[in-house]
């Protein structure tokens, strides 16, 4: 259904792209903000693109649920506020602008901070260690540490990637919640070493599980499983010499830190080139999992 929207809207689709899951789609552009008539440009483009979709649902007996549809714009504050426009009409509906949208499970908010996100998972995370807890004395180590694996840190590894970059106080309310779960399946008291437990149970801390899922994914992409889209993002330079790390692939340069360096198409390959080669060098996921591990787990406890 994708393709044929976008085959069908050739002027309505100028300059406006399609991600999608099942039936939840999304619709985007970009603009300059502080230039008006680019940005109501913009604005019309995805309204028209919205009148072409509605048509199209309309002839195959489908219904766009106006209702449910979300406008939001991302970028910093400071460009933001430079933003004219604070809402869109979608089939003779207006949608006001929204300032946090939830899309596949994850929680986005206009300055892609993520600070709903972490306090959703959190919530939901500190809820079922709680419930576990009450369990403890009638489970056995490996069924409560199976219940953990489940039903917490599910939550908190789930689109991690997505937290690349966060800055450390953003990442301790995750942390906090790993601590509790690890002390948790070792009986350790609230002041023990939550350090020594996670090294324990051989758990990676958060801002490193985030690394380790990051260059997992950077793996399906060199070599060809991930999907196109991700794959392209990965283009090796050319150097004119050879370098004992073996090939690297190009870093795009990027003007900020808090939103360009923790793009995926900038931290894939950067932390891919910073690999050692015998890890780079592997060919199956599982062998390349494994050497990762150790690799990232002497980092976060040198």
């Amino acid at each position: 259904m994708p393709r044929f929207i976008i085959d069908n809207v050739p002027e309505a689709a100028d300059n406006i792209h399609l991600i999608g899951y099942a039936d939840d789609h999304s619709y985007y552009s970009s603009f300059k903000p502080g230039t008006p008539r680019v940005e109501g440009q913009c604005i019309e483009a995805l309204e028209d693109c919205a009148k072409v979709i509605t048509d199209w649902m309309n002839q195959n007996r489908l219904k766009l649920n106006s209702t449910k549809t979300e406008y939001i714009k991302f970028a910093s504050q400071t460009q933001l506020n430079k933003c004219v426009v604070n809402g869109i009409n979608v089939n003779e509906t207006h949608v006001d602008e929204s300032t946090v949208i939830k899309y596949l499970g994850v929680w986005f908010d206009t300055v892609i901070s993520f600070d709903r996100h972490i306090t959703e998972k959190c919530k939901v995370a500190m809820f079922n260690l709680y419930r576990i807890k009450s369990l403890r004395a009638h489970l056995g180590r490996k069924p409560l540490e199976q219940l953990v694996h489940s039903l917490v840190m599910s939550h908190l590894d789930y689109c991690c990637t997505l937290l690349y970059g966060l800055p450390d106080c953003s990442l301790a309310r995750l942390q906090r919640v790993q601590n509790f779960a690890a002390r948790l399946i070792l009986n350790r008291r609230k002041f023990d070493s939550a350090t020594q437990s996670l090294k324990e149970l051989h758990w990676l801390p958060i801002k490193f599980r985030i690394l380790f899922r990051l260059l997992c994914l950077a793996f399906k992409c060199v070599n060809g499983t991930a999907p196109r889209y991700l794959c392209e993002y990965f283009i090796y330079s050319t150097t004119g010499y050879s370098l004992r790390s073996g090939p690297t692939f190009t870093v795009p340069r990027t003007r900020t830190r808090r939103h360009g360096d923790r793009a995926f198409s900038v931290a894939g390959p950067r932390e891919w080139n910073k690999l050692p080669l015998n890890i780079k060098a592997c060919t199956s996921l599982t062998t390349f999992k494994g050497k990762l591990k150790t690799h990232i787990f002497a980092l976060a406890y040198q």
